[in-house]
């Protein structure tokens, strides 16, 4: 990932430092640093296997950071779980294409 272009603290709607995550003696990702701003649209990019889904679970509380800072509306606020993660407003687009029947159209897109 290229260095992050500082944001004020107070601009960033979600943050990370430092942000590191290992499975036993297998790196997913180390010390992943970026800020986005209210209604900019991020993207998360990299060969497979790089780590990009276990960077967005850890945002979100699938799977918690070994290291690191996350940063949402100004906090400190590593979520423990998903359900944190959505209460606070944060949703996730998944890259499988399938429609799930529970949800509505509108969610399914």
């Amino acid at each position: 990932m290229s260095a992050p272009h500082h944001i004020p603290a107070a601009e960033a709607i979600i943050a990370c430092e430092g942000l590191s995550k290992h499975f036993g003696g297998i790196r997913a990702f180390t010390d992943v640093a970026f800020q986005a701003r209210r209604g900019e649209v991020t993207a998360v990019i990299g060969d497979n296997g790089a780590g990009k889904s276990t960077l967005i679970r850890s945002l979100v509380g699938v799977h918690q950071p070994d290291t690191g800072n996350l940063f949402f509306d100004g906090r400190a606020r590593p979520f423990a779980n998903p359900d944190e993660a959505r209460k606070a407003g944060i949703e996730t687009v998944h890259q499988n294409l399938a429609l799930i029947d529970e949800l509505t159209v509108a969610q399914n897109l």
